[in-house]
């Protein structure tokens, strides 16, 4: 076992022993409130109803062992990336329970939906993308058992990654994962043939990325016979840059953002104008532009920044 996978099981388990005492601390305040009948009635409508009804100390102690749980997910991504067991799937679960056990501490469940074809009798007939939310309220004693569910599937990817970790073997995943194709990016944005603006933002993207020589691409833009959701997470690993458009707050953008994140991975990231911020990204830069001029006029500052070089706009 490498230095690093000791350090994380041991915060593992460090801090399961401090979320069990959280737990239990919440359990006993909200204990007459759940009892209720008219608390009943509404429990299943109001994600926040039982984190609203939390002391202010208890909910300081939720974001702290909140910041405990992120801050093991940049390493936890780094061991999945250069063990020869560990697959994009290990990633993907990781970045799944990390957000299930974030939800957890604040009393929360957390769903995600798989993206998936839409099919009648072998015919295609749209595609439905990935969705997350966290819709429901969870009991403190429920928020301890999916907390600890979580823990125990990464402890079992901590193993894969463990068994399947040498010295030549992670040196040749990393150079692997390092691997990218020079002046390509990827467009991950919401996409829809009715909305003709944001058919404007892909050809304005576009347009400033050529300025720099750099090939820009959209998920409708690449021919494939595989899976659409499988060539968008390759596009998204072997493009030099990342570009992420988060206005309409769409799902299957964030998923795509969260994967090149677990990826290591830097995503350009711009909203349009009063764009909420989901909470996954709110920590992130993220401007906002007015319109396709701004966009154009920010997007190539970020370029000339991120290339050294002139744009040729």
């Amino acid at each position: 076992m490498s230095l690093e996978d000791s350090s994380i099981k041991t915060q593992l388990h460090n801090l399961a022993e401090r979320v069990k005492s959280y737990f239990e601390r919440c359990e006993t305040i909200l204990a007459d409130l759940s009892k209720a009948d008219e608390f009943a009635f509404w429990e299943r409508r109001t994600p926040d109803l039982y984190w609203d009804h939390l002391p202010d100390e208890l909910k300081v102690e939720a974001e702290q062992l909140t910041e405990a749980v992120l801050s093991l997910a940049k390493p936890f991504a780094r061991l999945c990336k250069v063990s020869l067991l560990a697959t994009d799937a290990d990633l993907r679960d990781l970045l799944f329970n990390v957000k299930a056990m974030r939800s957890a501490l604040h009393l929360r469940d957390y769903h995600y939906s798989q993206p998936e074809e839409i099919h009648d009798e072998g015919v295609i007939l749209g595609f439905r993308p990935a969705s997350q939310d966290e819709r429901s309220p969870l009991r403190p004693s429920e928020a301890l058992s999916r907390f600890t569910q979580s823990s125990a599937l990464l402890n079992r990817i901590l193993q894969v990654c463990d068994t399947g970790s040498s010295d030549d073997g992670a040196r040749h995943k990393q150079q692997e994962a390092s691997k990218y194709r020079p002046n390509t990016a990827f467009i991950m944005m919401w996409m829809d043939k009715a909305e003709s603006a944001l058919e404007d933002v892909r050809d304005a993207v576009h347009e400033v990325f050529s300025e720099f020589d750099i090939r820009a691409a959209r998920a409708d833009d690449i021919e494939h016979d595989g899976v659409i959701t499988q060539r968008v997470l390759e596009e998204i690993r072997t493009s030099e840059f990342l570009f992420a458009d988060l206005t309409g707050t769409r799902p299957n953008v964030y998923y795509e953002v969260g994967y090149a994140h677990a990826l290591g991975k830097r995503v350009i990231l711009f909203r349009r104008r009063d764009t909420q911020l989901h909470f996954d990204l709110a920590g992130y830069n993220c401007p906002e532009y007015e319109n396709l001029r701004d966009l154009k006029e920010k997007l190539r500052k970020r370029l000339v920044n991120l290339t050294n070089k002139t744009s040729k706009g």
